[in-house]
């Protein structure tokens, strides 16, 4: 195991996305003493990565393809699963693609993983898998079920979870849609002002899964994440534009939460951080609130702007 506590090589599912880029970014800055292999069905993506980083590996596939998922993990020491259809509002009109990859897909990465002996597997999930309220949500709810039922059922691969907020400005996201209106002199559409949301920084979002890693399998690591309402966020980023204030999205919260009432009777509190434990294992008697995004501390500006710098 190397000080990074990963095994061997490194595949990254969904690897052409903002957050493979993320983690090729830091393994490179840091010579990581491993090989990191991408693995998604866009080679648009994989194009642009290769380009920036050509000692990466390459690999064109879908995690609901059992015998291309199995190919591509043989001879990996630890698997990051961040392959997903993770827009609210794409996965509304889209249940049943969305619960192919992020159900059905995460079924396929785990036995692939089983049956070729991998060590480590660590899932990507989200805060919407709190009381989830849409199709995304209810998906990767049900893929930190499967991880964990894996994880009790077997010992020689060890499954990981973590659960974080919203990654800021990654593809497509809404600072990247109102940063292109705002540059083209358009109006800046945003929902609901009031609407709260937790943010964090890709090389936090690195740091949280390096993190996870050193939990025991089963578990879920979750970090005490800071929040912000959508109103102020467009205020920081485009303060003097133009706002129209449009309808919420199909299957969009209020606020979100990272971990709730009900699971807090399984979590052990860190620093800054819950280890949360399966749903099967001992029930602790507590008396806490959830942690919702519009409870948490609220981002100052600079702390929201310096989570758009680079580390």
């Amino acid at each position: 195991m190397t000080k990074h506590g990963l095994y061997g090589n490194i595949l990254i599912t969904g690897g052409g996305g903002y957050l493979g880029r993320s983690i090729i970014r830091r393994a490179t800055a840091e010579q990581w003493d491993c090989d990191i292999t991408i693995f998604s069905t866009d080679a648009v993506k994989h194009a642009k990565i290769l380009a920036e980083f050509p000692q990466v590996k390459s690999i064109i596939g879908d995690v609901r393809d059992p015998t291309t998922m199995y190919n591509a993990m043989w001879g990996m020491g630890t698997i990051i699963h961040a392959a997903a259809v993770k827009f609210i509002d794409v996965s509304e009109f889209n249940s049943v693609d969305t619960n192919g990859i992020n159900v059905t897909g995460s079924l396929n990465v785990l036995n692939c993983a089983l049956h070729l002996g991998v060590p480590r597997v660590i899932g990507i999930s989200t805060d919407k898998a709190c009381h989830p309220a849409n199709t995304y949500g209810a998906s990767k709810y049900l893929m930190e079920k499967l991880f964990q039922e894996f994880s009790r059922n077997h010992t020689t691969t060890d499954f990981h979870l973590v659960r974080y907020g919203n990654v800021i400005d990654s593809t497509a996201s809404v600072l990247q849609k109102w940063k292109a209106s705002y540059e083209a002199g358009e109006t800046v559409k945003v929902t609901d002002p009031e609407m709260t949301r937790f943010w964090l920084s890709p090389d936090q979002a690195v740091d949280f899964i390096l993190e996870a890693l050193k939990l025991e399998s089963g578990h879920i690591f979750i970090p005490m994440l800071p929040a912000l309402s959508i109103g102020k966020m467009a205020e920081y980023i485009v303060g003097d534009a133009k706002v129209e204030i449009i309808p919420v999205r199909p299957g969009e919260k209020k606020h979100e939460t990272l971990i709730t009432v009900e699971e807090l009777h399984y979590a052990d509190y860190l620093d800054k951080s819950w280890d949360l434990s399966p749903s099967t294992a001992e029930r602790q008697t507590f008396n806490l609130p959830a942690y919702t995004s519009d409870k948490a501390r609220q981002l100052s500006r600079a702390e929201f702007m310096a989570l758009l710098e680079p580390r």
